[in-house]
């Protein structure tokens, strides 16, 4: 079992596909039902830049999901897509630069996006 620290880095979201007028995109990192952390939401922006750092006590969790939603002030916030990443590879070379080409359910093959990720995992 794999324990240490996993710091990830939301970079950038490209071509977010537009749920409704305004896209206000945030971005939601899931290691497991309780450790989530979410980014700011970025106004009128489909193509926006986070540069955001996010800290995770690994403990056993084999995968990160993670989850682009566009906020909604008025209405329930829309989902725009999702991925995740096997950590096993951040575990094993400690860095992990990618692309994740986000879809929407379990066979989305359409792509809703993109979202650009830094890892990093130290024991």
């Amino acid at each position: 079992m794999t324990r240490g620290i996993l710091r990830v880095t939301v970079v950038e979201a490209r071509h977010l596909k537009d749920m409704d007028i305004i896209g206000d995109p945030y971005v939601k990192l899931i290691l497991d039902e309780h450790n989530i952390q979410t980014t700011r939401p970025k106004k009128n922006n489909l193509n926006p830049t986070y540069n955001e750092q996010y800290i995770f006590n690994v403990d056993g969790q084999t995968k990160l999901s993670v989850q682009v939603w566009d906020k909604d002030t008025i209405f329930r916030d829309d989902f725009i897509g999702e991925d995740y990443v096997k950590l096993s590879e951040v575990f094993t070379k400690g860095y992990l630069d990618t692309w994740l080409n986000l879809t929407k359910g379990k066979f989305g093959v359409r792509s809703r996006g993109e979202l650009h990720l830094i890892l990093e995992f130290a024991q």
